[in-house]
């Protein structure tokens, strides 16, 4: 059986072309920029670290590159309308920061219920003993 629409980098419609990289792109600066944000906006009384803003801008980006598929799986067709109507990268751009700002709550919150649990696991076996 012979596959059927063969994909070659560089043709319209192929595995990359302007408008993806342009997608790309706008994931990757609300990535950055959204980290950056997550960076100023965390509370720390210690003085500038370019260690934590790079691991805030890694983790930014990380989070707008999953906004596709946040996309893809509540059946959006965002990313195809915005190839017609250009301002919908707007709202695609809109999306990413959001995701990059709510991620830092979400994974912090995670991380302290987590700790929690696991302070409270050691509590236990303690209180037993007594």
């Amino acid at each position: 059986m012979e596959l059927q629409g063969t994909i070659q980098m560089g043709e319209v419609g192929g595995l990359v072309d302007n408008y993806m990289m342009l997608v790309l792109g706008i994931m990757i600066t609300a990535g950055i920029l959204g980290g950056i944000a997550n960076y100023f906006l965390a509370e720390r009384h210690a003085e500038f670290a370019w260690r934590d803003l790079f691991k805030y801008v890694v983790l930014g980006v990380v989070a707008a590159l999953m906004v596709p598929l946040f996309l893809n799986m509540i059946s959006s067709n965002l990313l195809d309308l915005a190839r017609t109507r250009p301002i919908n990268l707007f709202v695609f751009a809109g999306f990413c920061l959001i995701a990059v700002i709510f991620s830092r709550r979400f994974l912090e919150n995670l991380s302290n219920k987590l700790i929690q649990q696991v302070s409270q696991i050691r509590k236990e076996p303690m209180m037993k003993q007594m």
